[in-house]
């Protein structure tokens, strides 16, 4: 297997390993699990500020329905610029993200309550994050979906998008600093799995991807 292949195949399975060790250290190493507390307990905001409304805002970007507009907006560009293969990819990485964050929260379900934190706490099922999981996945679609000139312009807004719900759950208490890492690993893993398969296509059955932007580029003129 070519090494282009390979080397985003060996890092969505370093990325799922990730996952695992991240949940261990956040569930049973005792200074781990203080510091990612006392993480929490530094960037959350008062209720009534308006740090805390902001990052409210912010979080509910990530909700179910701002995820499939997003999702959905993101195919039609990629559809419009010819990638339709990278934009089927793209929303595979994001329902595949999604469900594989679901189930994790289930299976790593943990009470991780700390008196010093108070009565707002995240939930015992935080891990992974899924608000997190939802913004990085639809990050990666749209980095998936762009073609190569766009990349530049499309990197900030992806990275952007996804750091600011990242931090805005953590601000607001709805997940440990932790939660946030695991959400990300996933949603990470699904989108390094997304390029090795495009670029394992890629060099069996290319598509015509320059004559398809060439095609946009006429239609737009």
């Amino acid at each position: 297997m070519a090494r282009r292949v390979s080397a985003p195949l060996f890092g969505a399975a370093a990325c799922l390993g990730g996952v695992i060790v991240v949940a261990f250290f956040a569930y049973k190493v005792g200074p781990t699990i203080h510091a990612d507390a006392s993480l929490l307990n530094r960037l959350s905001a008062p209720r009534d500020g308006l740090r805390f409304d902001l990052a409210t805002v912010v979080a509910h970007l990530a909700d179910p329905v701002p995820l499939l507009l997003m999702t959905l907006a993101i195919a039609g560009l990629g559809w419009r610029w010819g990638r339709r293969r990278e934009t089927l990819v793209a929303v595979a990485v994001v329902l595949g993200a999604n469900l594989t964050t679901q189930v994790l929260k289930h299976l790593f379900e943990h009470h991780r309550y700390q008196d010093f934190l108070g009565v707002e706490q995240p939930w015992a099922n935080a891990f992974p994050s899924g608000h997190t999981t939802a913004a990085v996945s639809v990050a990666i679609a749209l980095l998936l979906v762009v073609p190569p000139r766009l990349l530049p312009r499309a990197v900030p807004i992806a990275v952007g998008f996804a750091a600011a719900v990242g931090l805005a759950v953590v601000v607001i208490e709805w997940h440990y600093p932790s939660d946030v890492i695991g959400g990300t690993l996933v949603a990470s893993a699904w989108g390094l799995a997304a390029l090795a398969w495009l670029r394992f296509r890629a060099e069996r059955d290319p598509l015509p991807e320059a004559q398809a932007s060439r095609r946009f580029a006429i239609s737009t003129k």
